[in-house]
């Protein structure tokens, strides 16, 4: 619509407020992100996160790693640069570790969305919602806090079943 001339962006501004403003950062997240993985801090990430691990067994090692995935998430500015730049990291760690790979990968692929409402820029959904102005951001951290560590505890019990079920 901007590049027909039908909308301005004075008549976006004008329109949606905040919502603008939201999308011009969320870019320049998304590029600050993917900077990070070219410049190759994931894979020296991975190395240190991997040297870490030494020494835990390997269900320590899971849940250690599960969890500083979903925190790591603060760094980025979705749910698919995060994945793409961490998924194969954070796999092969875990696998290095034995953990089973299946429940591994099955893990960090429900990891990359169940903390999709912990901050306005976790997901491109919540895009929409800091952008209405109908959650403060206050309460957009502290319900997506309060949905992630709920997500975080239910997963965790279930990685038994995904085990028994064949991973």
């Amino acid at each position: 619509m901007l590049l027909f001339n039908i909308f301005s962006i004075n008549d976006l501004r004008r329109e949606s407020g905040d919502a603008l403003e939201t999308f011009i950062w969320f870019a320049i997240m998304y590029v600050m992100s993917s900077a990070l993985n070219e410049m190759g801090f994931m894979s020296t990430l991975g190395k240190q996160i991997a040297g870490q691990m030494q020494g835990l067994n390997w269900p320590q090692a899971y849940v250690l790693l599960i969890l500083i995935y979903v925190l790591i998430h603060y760094l980025f500015v979705s749910q698919t640069a995060q994945l793409l730049a961490l998924f194969g990291v954070f796999l092969e760690v875990g696998v290095n570790a034995q953990v089973p790979v299946a429940l591994m990968a099955f893990m960090l692929a429900f990891a990359t969305n169940f903390f999709a409402a912990m901050t306005p820029q976790a997901s491109s959904a919540n895009v929409m919602f800091a952008g209405s102005g109908y959650l403060t951001q206050q309460e957009m951290y502290r319900n997506g806090a309060i949905i992630t560590v709920a997500n975080f505890v239910i997963y965790m019990a279930c990685s038994p079943w995904v085990l028994w079920m064949g991973g």
